[in-house]
């Protein structure tokens, strides 16, 4: 039977960040859920992926992925969280579909290692309120003026300076334009070298990559939901997995039931949904009856999961890693479509 293609208005439209880390974490992200994406050459601005039919892919800008998933010529996209955060108010139209895990850094306010007795929030606002008493105001720069004026209006802090600035900010203070950054960390190894300290409880938001979509396009379209279904199960049965390992063994019984026993004896090695345990063909020689049983187990349990099954006998215990662990439903699809058909607002 030939493959029924949708039409180009039925088509998904998903826009990925076009270069730097997380261009390049997207794409690793997506090949591990299966989704190679097939782009002829880098200097091509759209491509396919082969597995996932009726998707086209679009290269932008993180910050111009949300502006056009807001005004709807982009279905979904990948971006930061601290970007749809700073212009939330502007993305009415923008749904965060789920937060993917990597990509994570944070927005921190960070001041001059001369700074000294400056440690805190609370030691910003007594400088801030000597900035005031000399008829100056405490500059900071930033390119998130919008999450940092919350924030420290949030602190009590209301006498400040937004200088609005781009690239390397960790210049700012040497540079004398501002007297403390607000920036993205990963490590904080950069700011340290550039002798800035972040504060205490100077985390303004956590962030990592987000995938978005436009509520309104996706509510109008059931052709786009199916697809993107299938796009948001993939990536939560391949996250899934790596939380998860098969673990087999062979293990010596009277009956299935007397192995199920034994093992369930301790339930939390037992595997998460129990084992699965089924009689193995022995040659006529063999004085045993063996078994096989079948564990899905959490990593963290891998080593402590082997030694229970050791002590009941078990052998011959292999380990393999699933590309993907699919549950009878998926919450991350569900809590989409509850938020899709709600007028429930962005929250950070």
């Amino acid at each position: 039977m030939a493959m029924k293609h949708l039409s180009s208005e039925n088509r998904l439209v998903f826009a990925l960040p076009s270069k730097g880390q997380l261009g390049d974490a997207s794409h690793d992200f997506l090949a591990g859920a299966g989704l190679n994406i097939y782009r002829p050459n880098r200097r091509q601005y759209s491509a396919v992926i082969p597995s996932l039919q009726n998707v086209e892919v679009v290269y932008q800008r993180p910050g111009d992925i949300l502006s056009k998933v807001g005004d709807g010529r982009v279905d979904v996209g990948i971006t930061g969280l601290d970007i749809v955060a700073e212009h939330s108010e502007e993305a009415v139209d923008v749904m965060v579909i789920d937060r993917l895990g990597f990509g994570k850094c944070q927005l921190i306010l960070a001041v001059p290692d001369t700074w000294i007795d400056v440690t805190s929030i609370a030691d910003l606002a007594d400088v801030s309120l000597r900035h005031q008493d000399r008829g100056d105001q405490l500059r900071i720069a930033t390119k998130f003026e919008n999450l940092v004026k919350s924030f420290m209006y949030r602190q009590g802090i209301s006498r400040f300076l937004l200088v609005h600035a781009e690239g390397a900010l960790e210049a700012a203070p040497r540079m004398g334009y501002a007297d403390l950054i607000a920036d993205l960390s990963e490590t904080g190894t950069t700011m340290r070298e550039n002798q800035l300290r972040p504060l205490d409880g100077g985390v303004i938001i956590d962030s990592q990559a987000v995938l978005i979509g436009n509520r309104r396009c996706l509510r109008d379209s059931p052709a786009k939901l199916e697809t993107l279904r299938e796009l948001i199960e993939r990536i939560e049965a391949h996250q899934r997995a790596r939380k998860l390992v098969s673990l087999r063994a062979n293990i010596a019984g009277h009956s299935e039931a007397d192995v199920q026993d034994r093992i369930l004896a301790n339930p939390a090695l037992s595997g998460t949904k129990g084992p699965g345990v089924v009689a193995v063909a022995s040659p006529p020689e063999l004085s045993q009856k063996w078994f096989e049983t079948t564990l899905l187990v959490r990593t963290d349990l891998i080593h402590k999961t082997m030694q229970h099954l050791r002590a009941l006998g078990g052998t011959d215990i292999i380990v393999t890693r699933p590309d993907f662990v699919f549950d009878q439903r998926s919450e991350t699809y569900d809590r989409f479509e509850r938020l899709l058909h709600s007028n429930e607002e962005l929250s950070f």
